[in-house]
């Protein structure tokens, strides 16, 4: 049960990147950029500090219940994440821009609500299947993923996107392209940190998806 609270605290404190969407429902893409970037600033800084001086750190008894041990002397997950919506924001604003320009408008691209769904489904779906994998998980896929959690992680990533499709219109189906990519990415086996690779491989998914969309004129 103490492994499960801890991942729980771990989990709220590098979910604090949600907070993205309030931030570009108030400036849109750019201040939504520029919040990715103050909070990655701010992140790398932290964790180069509490690494270097780990021992003097005084903030330690604090990360030490949010990390998990092999994140003590070296960057935790809140930066590898910071990194990955820093990077669907940029990557999807830029591209929205470019393909404005040669007429095919990818409206939730260039409004940055598409890379608000990558953010919200990857640290909401990724806790959940943390979580639930921890706590009932009984089927393992690998290491220490589990068919439960990859479930739970599915089901509320996908309820986590649902206001956005409520509140600002974007299709509840980008819910359930992004919440079975992050499933995707629990089952294949890759050495990459997933705390960076879901909102990456999230965000590809998504514009293309979107590119498509808009071609076929479904959205």
């Amino acid at each position: 049960m103490s492994r499960v609270i801890t991942e729980i605290q771990r989990k709220l404190f590098h979910s604090l990147m949600v907070l993205v969407a309030m931030v570009n429902w108030i400036g849109g893409p750019p201040l939504s950029i520029g919040f990715a970037g103050i909070c990655l600033a701010f992140f790398l800084g932290f964790d180069f500090t509490r690494v270097r001086v780990y021992g003097y750190f005084p903030f330690r008894r604090v990360t030490d219940r949010v990390m998990r041990s092999t994140e003590r002397t070296r960057l935790g997950a809140n930066v590898f994440f910071a990194v990955g919506t820093l990077f669907s924001f940029l990557f999807l604003y830029i591209l929205g821009y470019f393909l404005h320009q040669f007429g095919i408008t990818c409206y939730w691209m260039l409004t940055g609500w598409l890379a608000v769904s990558v953010v919200i489904v990857s640290a909401i779906g990724d806790g959940a299947a943390a979580i639930i994998g921890m706590s009932i998980g009984r089927h393992r896929l690998r290491d220490n993923r589990t068919v439960e959690g990859s479930i739970g992680g599915f089901v509320f990533g996908f309820i986590a996107f649902l206001p956005l499709s409520y509140f600002i219109g974007i299709p509840w189906f980008y819910g359930i392209i992004a919440a079975l990519m992050l499933v995707l990415v629990d089952v294949v086996a890759l050495s990459i940190n997933d705390n960076l690779l879901n909102p990456i491989a999230l965000g590809m998914a998504l514009a293309i998806s979107e590119i498509i969309f808009t071609l076929i004129g479904v959205v």
